[in-house]
């Protein structure tokens, strides 16, 4: 599943270059992350998603295990990942790139996600509105911190 957007803030791009810098600025954005360890270059993290919205019977959340790279470039950012969630493997991407004009920027975002087996066992149309909503409060998330 492919997810995309953009958005811009009043900030110019070497600002957007220090936020994004510092992955505790995005951290407290992503949905369900808890248990976070910082080891060399990879990021090893609990997660644990509310997914009430999909309406099967005895079961709000699921959780899992992630392990993802933090990945800084010249005016991008790339997360990249996999993991296990429910018991299947997933895999994650996102790529968020930016440019300035003036003190103007314009954030676009990519995200990529392989549920791998939940999808066969949840309703794919479920698990895409359920993925919108976590996408959605994410990023406003980020662009409330930009702008503070």
């Amino acid at each position: 599943m492919e997810f995309n957007g953009k958005f811009s803030v009043n900030k110019n791009i070497d600002y957007l270059n220090k936020f994004f810098s510092d992955i505790n600025n995005v951290i407290p954005c992503l949905p369900g992350i808890y248990d976070i360890e910082n080891i060399n270059d990879e990021i090893k993290c609990k997660i644990k998603l509310d997914v009430k919205d999909m309406n099967i019977p005895a079961m709000s959340t699921i959780t899992g295990k992630i392990v993802f790279k933090y990945i800084l470039n010249d005016n991008s950012l790339n997360v990249n990942g996999s993991g296990r969630i429910a018991g299947s493997k997933i895999k994650l991407e996102i790529n968020i790139d930016y440019k300035s004009n003036g003190n103007i920027s314009e954030i676009k975002w990519v995200s990529s996600f392989d549920f791998g087996l939940i999808v066969k066992i949840m309703n794919k149309n479920k698990i895409t509105e359920v993925s919108m909503k976590n996408i959605d409060r994410t990023m406003k998330c980020i662009i409330e911190k930009i702008n503070n």
